[in-house]
């Protein structure tokens, strides 16, 4: 049924003329029902389902406001867990509390290992309508990203320094591409992630709906994206360096009162 939905909505949509950052008001009407509040069902229903080998649900995962607190926790993250000893983004934490309550073993969660990009394109994640449904209930707050702890500094230093650090074969950084104002790529206009203001428009919209992909994009996936754009190895979802690019960005987002709207509705991501 989804498939067949997406089928109908996606081929006008994304024949049309879109602006950079967002659509016309024409299409925004006529898409007014965004998809990916499909892939918002779809989480609920994994997040509420006894699986694994501990036959349970993920309905006493800890977001950081207690276990099984949702509302407003998305916010807030990413943040330092005492139980791991680590900072965790959403995406993170889900991973950590699949394997505990659950029993499932992350190698499994983060499978499969795609061959290339277009390989993913059309392939659906459970953790990302995982990791939409969770988002989906900090709807309407702004992002108020803390960094009490100094494991959060360390990280958010670590993201500056990856973010601003030139490096592998095309000797390209995130700040290449997103510090300048008016750059294009491909005729789209490259969002200025140093602004808080635009940080705050962009980050608030994820995890979105991407027109181009008929699926649904989490910020790990777009910052993966990036890095393999810049000849990086695959970023490790979960991994210090996933932790520190997202915590940077969302940093930004915190000094703007922009509020969470997801799925966000973008032409590509």
């Amino acid at each position: 049924m989804k498939k067949t939905m997406l089928a109908l909505v996606a081929p006008f949509v994304v024949g049309t003329a879109l602006a950079a950052e967002d659509l016309g008001a024409e299409q925004k009407a006529m898409m007014a029902d965004n998809p990916g509040t499909m892939w918002i069902d779809d989480g609920e229903e994994l997040f509420k389902k006894k699986r694994g080998p501990k036959n349970a649900s993920l309905e006493k995962c800890d977001f950081g406001l207690g276990p099984g607190v949702l509302e407003g926790a998305y916010a807030q993250l990413p943040r330092y867990f005492e139980d791991t000893k680590r900072v965790e983004t959403l995406e993170g934490r889900l991973v950590t509390c699949m394997t505990t309550l659950q029993g499932l073993k992350e190698d499994d969660i983060l499978m499969p290992h795609y061959k290339n990009m277009a390989e993913e394109d059309g392939t659906e994640s459970e953790l990302a309508a995982l990791t939409i449904y969770v988002a989906s209930k900090s709807n309407g707050m702004p992002f108020r990203v803390k960094m009490d702890h100094p494991e959060e500094k360390r990280i958010y230093e670590l993201g500056k320094y990856t973010f601003y650090r030139r490096g592998a074969s095309m000797d390209l950084s995130c700040a290449s591409c997103h510090a300048t104002p008016g750059q294009l790529l491909r005729g789209v206009a490259l969002p200025v992630m140093t602004d808080p203001k635009t940080a705050g428009h962009v980050m608030t919209a994820f995890p979105a709906y991407v027109l181009k992909d008929s699926n649904v994009r989490t910020w790990y996936w777009r910052n993966e994206r990036c890095n393999l754009a810049m000849k990086f190895p695959w970023l490790k979802l979960g991994s210090d360096l996933d932790s520190a690019l997202t915590m940077f960005q969302i940093i930004e987002a915190s000094k703007t009162d922009q509020p969470i709207a997801v799925p966000g509705l973008k032409p590509r991501a």
